[in-house]
């Protein structure tokens, strides 16, 4: 009995250590798959996958743009869903960033393309740039208000695509007029000194020889 008893108890501690080693086995894997999720959502996405825009934001006005990158381009290159909001975020913070220096400011100028593309109105006020960076940005927005208008005007060989207009301009009308007008009072005023010409023409013959007049007036 009392050996039954001992060999009970050796088997119950078995199974407890049993148990203990293999909850154990399931804390540690549970630990290492939590620091692999922390580790790729440490910065720059939320456990969900989305963009985690607040820890980029703030990153960026803190000046850590080296930490923002990664995430940015990672997000940018990837296959998921991605929304016409997210993209705008994206594009603004690469453009800026790559802006800053200039050996990859030919990037960052077709970043700021895609920006514009989805937003041709956007400005980075909000982004606290420098004034070489705003210039940059406004010269890419200039070239593209530029080209979207000519796309619009002209087909794929250069022919206008607006409508000819044939009437003639008012200001040519008005010219016209004018023109007409001071012909008019051209020739009123010709025509009216000659009627002053042969007046006096007339008067001057009719006063001219004396006799006649006397002649004129005899009984």
């Amino acid at each position: 009995m009392e050996k039954m008893d001992k060999k009970s108890r050796g088997t119950n501690l078995s199974g407890i250590i049993h148990g203990i080693g293999k909850c154990h086995f399931r804390l540690v894997a549970f630990g290492i798959l939590l620091q692999a999720s922390s580790a790729f959502c440490a910065f720059g996405f939320k456990l969900n996958g989305t963009l985690d825009k607040t820890a980029i934001s703030k990153a960026y006005f803190e000046g850590e743009f080296n930490r923002i990158l990664p995430p940015l381009e990672a997000w940018r290159t990837s296959r998921a869903t991605k929304t016409r909001e997210d993209s705008i975020f994206v594009y603004k913070y690469l453009s800026v960033i790559y802006a800053a220096e200039p050996k990859t400011q030919n990037k960052a100028e077709s970043y700021m393309v895609q920006l514009l593309k989805l937003m041709p109105t956007i400005e980075l006020v909000d982004m606290y740039i420098s004034d070489n960076i705003e210039s940059i940005f406004k010269d890419v927005q200039g070239k593209f208000l530029n080209q979207q208008k000519y796309v619009r005007e002209h087909d794929d060989l250069g022919r206008s695509l607006l409508p000819v207009d044939t009437t003639e301009p008012k200001h040519n009308q008005s010219h016209v007029k004018e023109t007409s007008s001071s012909s008019s009072w051209v020739w009123w005023t010709v025509g009216g000194v000659g009627a002053v010409a042969v007046v006096a023409g007339g008067y001057y013959i009719m006063h001219d020889d004396p006799g006649s007049s006397v002649k004129s007036f005899e009984p």
